[in-house]
Formats: structure tokens, C-alpha cells, sequence
């Protein structure tokens, strides 16, 4: 009964981890069609989804058959999927984070250059032409 626990919890860990990697890719639609309050909605979803991982990992380390997980053939076989998922969620996390700092640097040049041309259509010119 223990093993089947432990087999519940994993399914659970791999079943969070795909939420959490449907949810990164959403994120990455958003974040490229500027939806901001998507991208939003799904980085707090993303932070449960992490917590629930979390939460998973720590109760199959304290579980007492854990040691069924290196043991069991079959189980074994799962451990190496989920850590393959774990593996592929944070390269996307990591893809996701390039493109969201490329957005900001060409928001941040795009307010520079704003801002410049701003300054010069400012200019005010003294009674004999020449700027002030």
C-alpha cells in the first residue's frame, strides 16, 4: 500500500510538472504578444505550481518507502522521467527569462529615444534665431 503512496505522489509530481510546463509556454505566447496581465495571471500560477512541486519533492524524500524509488525497476524508470521533466521546465524557465529581459532592454531603448526627441523638439530659440 506504502508503494502505491509513493507512486501516487510521483504521478502527482510529473502530472505538476507538465501543468508547469503548459504554463511556461502560455507565459512565453503572452510575453512575445505583449498580453502583460496574462503574463501576469500566469507567473502566479507558475509560483503554485512551483510550491506544489516543491511540496511533492519533500514529501517523497520523507516518505518511508522512499527508498522504493532507486529500488523498484518501474519506479526507477519514473524518478529518471520526472527529473527529465524538472530538467526541460527549467531550460524553458530559462528561455523565458532571456525573453523577457530582451523585451525590457528594447522597452528601455525605446523610452531612451523617446526621450531624446522629447529633448530636442524642446528647444527654444532667443530673439536672433540661435537656441537658448
Amino acid at each position: 500500500m506504502a508503494a502505491a503512496t509513493v507512486n501516487e505522489l510521483l504521478q502527482q509530481l510529473a502530472d505538476s510538472l507538465d501543468a508547469f510546463a503548459v504554463s511556461q509556454q502560455q507565459e512565453l505566447q503572452a510575453i512575445v504578444e505583449r498580453h502583460h496581465s496574462r503574463v501576469a495571471e500566469l507567473a502566479q500560477q507558475k509560483a503554485q505550481y512551483l510550491t506544489t512541486v516543491s511540496e511533492l519533492d519533500a514529501q517523497l524524500r520523507e516518505h518511508p518507502d522512499n527508498k522504493l524509488l532507486q529500488d523498484d525497476p518501474e519506479l526507477a524508470e519514473q524518478v529518471s522521467l520526472v527529473k527529465q521533466q524538472l530538467v526541460e521546465v527549467q531550460q524553458q524557465s530559462a528561455v523565458n527569462e532571456r525573453v523577457v529581459q530582451s523585451t525590457l532592454n528594447s522597452i528601455e531603448q525605446l523610452k531612451q529615444a523617446i526621450l531624446s526627441n522629447a529633448k530636442k523638439d524642446s528647444l527654444t530659440y532667443n530673439a536672433k534665431g540661435k537656441i537658448r
